[in-house]
C-alpha cells in the first residue's frame, strides 16, 4: 500500500504540467484533421486538442474526464462509474466515433456510444474534431470524433514514468507505470495502469451504494526501423473493466436500480508499417490491420424485488486500411486510401421476477463496412488552400437469428447502405501564425446491429427495425485561430442540419409479458437542427494567464408532430480562470484557480422518443484550486494538490447520477 501511495503522488504530479514548452501551441502537429501530419494552425477542421500532461493536469483516471473542458464537448454519465462517453456539439454520444491511433473502437450493442476503454496515462495527446468526420473516417461520426494518439517511445536507450493519483470524490487510487527506449533500429513501450474506487461522494458528503469500479490496463508497442524509409510496427491492447452502477435521483423505476459489469473488456492486437520517400510522386505509403474484442457481462435489478436482467454480450472486429499520400507539383497533394472493418456480435439476455423467466439468445450477427476515401488539398498561393474530400461508403448488416425463450423469432432480411458524402473547405493565412477556416461537409451513420436487429433488455425491453435508414447531415462551420505573444484564441461558428434521426419509440409488441416491462422499437422519428458557436481564449502575460474556453449551443429537435428546443443540451458550457506562475528559486510553481459552469437543462419526452419523462436540471457553476511544483535538474520530479468543488455544490450533468461534492485530488511523479 505504500508503494501505491507513493506512485500516486508521483503520477499526480506529472498530471498538472503545464510548462511552456508543452502547451498546445500553433506549431501543434495534429494526424485526424486530414489522416496525415499538419500543423493544428492549418487545420480545415475545428479541432481541440489535450495533450498528455493536461490530461494529467485535470486529475483525470479515465480518458472522458479529461476532455470535459474542451469547448463544445459534453460528458455522458449513464451512472457506470468510470465509464462516461463523450457527446460534440449536442449530438449523442453514440453519433461519436472513438479511435485509438485512428482505428475505430466499435460497439454495435449500446445506447450510451462507444466505451472509452482506454488507459488515460499512455497516451501522447488526444485529437477531438468538432463536427462531423464522415468523409475522414466513415459513419459514426455525425458529431464528430475522438482520436487518441498513444505514447510514442522515448529517444533514450530507456525511460521510466511512474507515478500515482489519489481522487477523493470516490477515494480512487490510480497508479501507473510506462517503460519506453530505443536500442539501435528497436523501439518499444510498455504500459500499466490499476485504478481502484470507491462509492461515490456527492454533495453534503452523501455517500451513493454500489458505485466503485476497477480499471486495468496494459499497453505495448515495439517497431523496427527496418531501413531509413520503412518502419513496422506492433501494437497491443487490454483494458478491463469491473463496475458498480446506482442512481441518485428519484426517476421512477430508477430510484432502487442496481447493476454490476464484472467484465468490461477491450483486447485488440494491430500490425502495420509505413513506407516513407517511395519517389517523386508517392511520398508515403501505409498499411494496418487490427483484430479487436469487446465483450461485456452485466447484471443489474430495477428493484429489490426485481425484474433482474443479465446480459453477455460479445463482439470481434477485424479491420484493415491502406493509405497513399501523392505530391501533385507544386499545388497539389492528395491522400487517398481504403479502410475496412467487420463486427462479429453474438448476445445472450434474460429477465426474471419471482418464477418468471424470460432469455433472449442472438447469434451470428454481423457488420462490415467499406470506405474509399480521397482528399486533395489545392495550394493557390502560400496564404490561400482550398480542401475537398470524398468518401464512397458500403456497410453490409448481416442478420444473424434470435429465439425468445427457446422459440425462434422472425428471420430479418440482410441490409445494405451505400452512400458518397463530400467535403469541402479553404484555409487563409494572413499570418504565419493566424488562420481563418470555411468548411462544408456532410455527416453519414449507418444503424448499429442493435437498431436494426435485435431483441434484447438494456433496462427496458428494446426491438430492433430492420427498415431503418441512415441518419444524414449538412454541415457549415467558419472559424479564427490565432497565436499571438499576448493572445492565442480560437472561435468558430457553426450550423447543422440533420434528417431521419433514429430514436426509441415505446410500443406494446408483446403484450403478455408475464410481468410488465416497457417496451421500445427504433424508428427515423427526428429531424435536429443546431447551431452555435464555442471560444478559447487566453492572455499571455509575464506571470499570469486569464483564459476562457466557452460553447454556446442551441438545438432544435422536430418529431413531425413535437418541435422542442429542449434537448438536454446546455446552452452554455465553459470553463474560465487564471493561472499564476510566481517566481520560484529552485523549480516552477503554477498555481490556477478557476470556475467550471453550464447553463439549465431541460429534455422533453417529446412523443415517447425516451426512456424518461420530461427532465430537467438546474445550472452550475463550482469553484476549483489547482497547485502543480516541479522539481530536478530537468523538472522530472512533481508534486500537484487541488481542492475540486470548493462551495460543495451539488448539482447533475445527467439524469441518474449526481457529480461529486467537495473533494481533494493529490499526487506525485517522477520521470527518469
Amino acid at each position: 500500500m505504500m508503494i501505491k501511495r507513493f506512485l500516486a503522488v508521483a503520477l499526480i504530479v506529472e498530471a498538472f504540467q503545464v510548462s511552456a514548452d508543452e502547451i498546445i501551441t500553433a506549431d501543434t502537429i495534429v494526424v485526424s484533421a486530414n489522416r496525415d501530419r499538419q500543423s493544428i494552425i492549418d487545420a480545415n477542421e475545428s479541432i481541440s486538442v489535450v495533450s498528455q500532461d493536461e490530461v494529467l493536469l485535470q486529475g483525470a483516471d479515465t480518458v472522458a474526464d479529461a476532455l470535459q473542458d474542451a469547448p463544445s464537448v459534453l460528458l455522458v454519465n449513464d451512472g457506470t462509474p468510470g465509464l462516461k462517453r463523450v457527446s460534440i456539439r449536442g449530438e449523442s454520444a453514440y453519433r461519436t466515433l472513438v479511435m485509438i491511433d485512428g482505428q475505430r473502437i466499435t460497439d454495435q450493442k449500446t445506447k450510451s456510444g462507444a466505451p472509452l476503454l482506454i488507459n488515460p496515462f499512455f497516451i501522447d495527446q488526444i485529437e477531438v474534431i468538432k463536427g462531423p468526420a464522415a468523409v475522414l473516417y466513415g459513419s459514426d461520426a455525425m458529431g464528430g470524433a475522438v482520436n487518441v494518439i498513444t505514447k510514442k517511445p522515448s529517444e533514450d536507450k530507456i525511460n521510466t514514468q511512474l507515478g500515482l493519483l489519489y481522487n477523493g470524490s470516490d477515494n480512487a487510487f490510480s497508479e501507473y507505470l510506462n517503460l519506453s527506449g530505443t536500442i539501435e533500429d528497436f523501439s518499444y513501450a510498455l504500459g500499466l495502469v490499476n485504478t481502484d474506487a470507491q462509492d461515490l461522494y456527492i454533495a453534503d458528503r452523501e455517500k451513493i451504494d454500489n458505485t466503485s469500479y476497477r480499471n486495468q490496463g496494459i499497453n505495448a508497442y515495439l517497431a523496427w526501423q527496418a531501413t531509413d524509409d520503412l518502419k513496422l510496427e506492433y501494437k497491443s491492447e487490454y483494458f478491463d473493466v469491473d463496475a458498480h452502477t446506482a442512481s441518485s435521483t428519484d426517476i421512477p423505476g430508477y430510484a432502487e436500480f442496481k447493476a454490476h459489469i464484472p467484465k468490461w473488456r477491450r483486447v485488440k492486437h494491430s500490425l502495420g508499417f509505413e513506407l516513407t520517400e517511395i519517389n517523386d510522386y508517392v511520398s508515403s505509403l501505409k498499411a494496418s490491420v487490427f483484430m479487436q474484442q469487446n465483450d461485456k457481462d452485466f447484471n443489474s435489478s430495477v428493484t429489490r424485488k426485481g425484474p433482474f436482467v443479465s446480459v453477455l454480450n460479445e463482439e470481434d472486429s477485424y479491420g484493415a486500411n491502406l493509405q497513399a499520400q501523392f505530391s501533385l507539383g507544386k499545388y497539389f497533394s492528395l491522400i487517398a486510401g481504403y479502410d475496412g472493418e467487420r463486427s462479429e456480435l453474438k448476445s445472450d439476455s434474460s429477465v426474471g421476477i419471482g418464477t418468471q423467466d424470460i432469455s433472449l439468445h442472438d447469434r451470428d450477427f454481423s457488420q462490415t463496412t467499406h470506405g474509399l476515401y480521397a482528399l486533395l488539398s489545392t495550394k493557390f498561393n502560400e496564404k490561400l488552400t482550398l480542401n475537398t474530400a470524398i468518401r464512397y461508403n458500403r456497410v453490409d448488416t448481416d442478420a444473424g437469428t434470435s429465439s425468445f425463450n427457446g422459440v425462434k423469432l422472425p428471420w430479418f432480411a440482410d441490409k445494405v447502405n451505400e452512400k458518397a458524402v463530400l467535403s469541402a473547405g479553404l484555409v487563409y493565412k494572413p499570418l504565419e501564425n493566424a488562420s481563418w477556416r470555411l468548411n462544408w461537409s456532410q455527416g453519414y451513420r449507418v444503424p448499429n446491429i442493435q437498431e436494426m436487429y435485435l431483441y434484447t433488455f438494456t433496462g427496458e425491453l428494446q426491438v430492433g427495425n430492420p427498415n431503418l435508414k441512415p441518419e444524414t447531415s449538412d454541415n457549415y462551420e467558419i472559424g479564427f485561430k490565432y497565436e499571438g505573444d499576448l493572445v492565442t484564441s480560437d472561435f468558430a461558428v457553426f450550423y447543422s442540419d440533420a434528417d431521419d434521426y433514429i430514436e426509441t419509440v415505446e410500443i406494446d409488441i408483446f403484450p403478455n409479458l408475464p410481468f410488465h416491462f416497457r417496451q421500445f422499437t427504433y424508428n427515423n422519428i427526428a429531424s435536429a437542427k443546431t447551431y452555435g458557436a464555442d471560444w478559447s481564449l487566453q492572455l499571455n502575460f509575464d506571470s499570469f494567464e486569464p483564459y476562457l474556453d466557452i460553447s454556446f449551443i442551441k438545438r432544435k429537435y422536430d418529431t413531425g408532430s413535437i418541435e422542442t428546443y429542449n434537448t438536454g443540451v446546455p446552452a452554455i458550457k465553459g470553463r474560465t480562470g487564471i493561472r499564476y506562475y510566481p517566481d520560484c528559486s529552485y523549480g516552477y510553481l503554477t498555481l490556477d484557480f478557476y470556475a467550471r459552469f453550464a447553463s439549465r437543462v431541460k429534455q422533453d419526452n417529446a412523443g415517447g422518443i425516451s426512456y424518461f419523462a420530461d427532465d430537467e436540471y438546474g445550472g452550475w457553476t463550482t469553484l476549483n484550486l489547482g497547485a502543480e511544483y516541479l522539481f530536478g535538474d530537468n523538472e522530472e520530479y512533481r508534486i500537484y494538490g487541488a481542492l475540486e468543488n470548493i462551495l460543495d455544490k451539488s448539482y447533475q450533468t445527467s439524469s441518474l447520477i449526481h457529480e461529486p461534492g467537495r473533494f481533494v485530488m493529490a499526487g506525485v511523479s517522477a520521470s527518469f
